[in-house]
């Protein structure tokens, strides 16, 4: 019997983005889904869609509620395991699709940091083992998008999922071109320039690393790369700075969703390749806590650049990297893009609509990829 077309709604559209072109899913492969109590909705997209497609979906859930009565009554460590049955899934999985959660972030977020540690103590392991496994994977950022976090984060609940909506109906191909552009202009380049006219000036180092591409796409390269998780919606290219060179100044026009919080307003400055100074209009309490906790030789380094690609999102909590032409400077660690700084702190900042260089060539004007 002949599939019936699919069902025409914007959930159903993402969906189908993202089993298709995202995680490439073929015929007679599995995925689970990941689901918590307030994606239920988005699950059983995902389970109908992979049945339409000759998939095997497989659905792990979990009940917000029961999971705060366990949270609140029973011991951290013991949530925070993973048990054989569940590791033998990810084994046996071609691909994996997550549906953040739990809705109530903030309640998360505001626990002990001891505690909350415990309870995602399986998170390294989790990733480790799914990249032993060559799962394809991603992270449906919509199930961060509550109005929880919205009220945490003084933003709209409903706009901001719209944006995430039209984030992730994108054609990763689009991705894909201007990311490969970008790419090989800071893979050969020496020097990075970033200019506003808000009265950011600031020149960064570029060490010749390779850019790490996220086109919302895990193909076979990805897998072999380790680069197996994306995120949905995505779109950034990411690039290792040089340790030892920045200077100059940049002013934030978009909040940086570090610490699990907004810092607003942000303004930094660089001399001799350090930070120097830092001061924001909000939220920079947090920033201040952990960046004196952090080691002294690493936290001021410049660490990572980035460029996002993606021209449906605007503006969108825990996705300043994503916004077509945008701009992140980050401190600190920075090995996960190839540089020499493994420490434990990294915080970035964010600006939109500037102009870059590099080698003096311009790659972005007003905030649109060249």
């Amino acid at each position: 019997m002949q599939a019936p077309p699919p069902e025409d709604t914007p959930v159903a559209r993402v969906v189908q983005n993202v089993l298709r072109r995202t995680l490439r899913l073929k015929r007679g492969e599995s995925v689970i889904i990941e689901a918590w109590s307030h994606m239920v909705h988005w699950s059983d997209a995902f389970v109908y869609e992979a049945r339409r497609m000759g998939a095997r979906p497989l659905v792990f859930f979990e009940d917000e509620e029961t999971y705060w009565k366990s949270v609140e009554t029973l011991p951290a460590k013991e949530i925070g395991k993973v048990g054989e049955a569940e590791w033998s899934a990810l084994e046996g999985t071609d691909a994996y699709v997550f549906l953040w959660g739990p809705a109530n972030r903030a309640r998360l977020q505001a626990l002990p940091d001891d505690k909350r540690s415990a309870l995602t103590a399986y998170n390294g392991e989790w990733y480790r083992r799914a990249e032993k496994a060559k799962i394809r994977a991603c992270r449906i950022e919509l199930g961060r998008a509550t109005d929880f976090t919205a009220r945490q984060y003084g933003v709209s609940g409903p706009v901001w999922r719209e944006k995430l909506l039209e984030g992730s109906l994108v054609d990763p191909s689009v991705l894909t071109r201007d990311g490969r552009k970008v790419a090989s202009k800071l893979a050969k380049g020496r020097s990075l320039t970033i200019r506003h006219a808000n009265g950011t000036d600031l020149t960064l180092g570029l060490a010749r690393r390779k850019p790490t591409i996220d086109d919302m796409v895990v193909d076979a390269e990805d897998v072999r790369a380790g680069n197996n998780v994306v995120s949905v919606p995505g779109g950034g290219v990411y690039v290792a700075l040089d340790e030892k060179v920045a200077s100059g100044t940049i002013v934030a026009n978009r909040a940086s969703y570090g610490f699990n919080s907004a810092q607003v307003g942000g303004r930094w400055e660089f001399a001799e390749g350090r930070l120097t100074s830092f001061a924001f209009e909000r939220g920079g309490e947090l920033f201040q806590e952990k960046y004196d906790a952090a080691p002294e030789k690493e936290r001021d380094r410049p660490g990572f650049f980035s460029i996002g690609l993606n021209p449906k999102v605007y503006d969108a909590p825990n996705l300043e990297d994503v916004e077509r032409g945008s701009v992140l400077v980050g401190v600190g660690a920075n090995a996960g893009y190839g540089g020499k700084n493994s420490g434990p702190f990294s915080a970035w900042i964010g600006l939109a609509a500037s102009h870059v260089e590099v080698d003096g060539a311009p790659i972005v004007a007003d905030g649109e990829i060249l």
